[in-house]
Formats: C-alpha cells, structure tokens, sequence
C-alpha cells in the first residue's frame, strides 16, 4: 500500500497544529458550507468545481484529466477566497481555466483513487464533493507524513 494511503487518525479539532501546512482561513472553512444560491446544489467549492468540470464535458475526459481540471478549479476558488479576505484587493477577470501540469504533486494519487471508481456514473455534484473529500483526504495525510519525518541535516542531499 502506498504511503498515502495509509490510515493515519484525525484529530477531533477543528485546527490541526504542528507543522501542517494545511490552515484554511474563516472565509475557506465558510466556503465550504455556505449554501450555493445559485442551485442550491453544494457549496461554494463544489459549485467552482462543478463549473470547471461541466465546461470540459466532464464524462468524456479520462481520469487524469478530470482530476487536474478539478485542482485548477479548487485552487482558483482558494485563490479567489484568498483575495476576497484581504483589504484594499479586487479580483480582476479571470483567464479560461487551464488544467493543473501534468505532474503536479496531487494529480496522481487522485487520478488512482478515481480510476478505482465508477465515477462516469455519478452526478457532476456527488463527482465535486467525492473529489473534493478525496484532495482533503489525501492532503492531509500528506502532509502529516511529512511532519513526522525530520528535517534533513544541512548539505543532505536525501
């Protein structure tokens, strides 16, 4: 079993301390359960993603496609929340939406958890927020792997 797959426990807090890297701010952890108005279908980031998805006809895509589509949304949503928290900042327009690069860190251990999946069958809305449970998942336990290795000593090419 690759190492980040393994089953590593959550804390029951709602900050995990230390040195994660992972702290999303008020606004994100809002965005995650602010209805979305639009239809009512999700949250903000599901109703990012579900956009992003549905402009690249979704179904048709395979796998990896699908899963860098889905981290350029996220991240542009992140990006967006990031923007709207900080004073004296206005989000300009946006240019078109590109797919994450290939070897982005994130890209391959979705990739794999969604092609062990029949997720051409799910909904557009149950597809965002099983990914997005997916990139939390893993996420976090990626980064808690890295907090529990030591520092590489000064020179070590390791």
């Amino acid at each position: 079993m690759p190492a980040w797959q393994e089953v590593v426990p959550v804390p029951l807090c709602d900050h995990v301390v230390g040195n994660l890297l992972y702290d999303p701010s008020h606004e994100e952890w809002s965005s995650m359960s602010e209805p979305d108005d639009t239809d009512n279908a999700g949250d903000a980031r599901t109703s990012t993603v579900r956009a992003a998805l549905r402009s690249h006809r979704w179904r048709s895509l395979p796998p990896e496609e699908v899963v860098r589509v889905f981290i350029a949304a996220r991240d542009r949503h992140r990006v967006e929340v990031l923007v709207d928290d900080t004073d004296g900042t206005v989000a300009g327009d946006w240019h078109d939406l590109s797919p994450v690069d290939p070897d982005d860190l994130r890209v391959a251990p979705l990739t794999e958890l969604l092609a062990e999946r029949p997720w051409r069958e799910l909904s557009l809305t149950a597809l965002a927020a099983e990914l997005l449970e997916m990139l939390d998942r893993w996420w976090f336990r990626w980064q808690w792997n890295l907090g529990d290795k030591p520092a590489p000593a000064p020179g070590d090419d390791a």
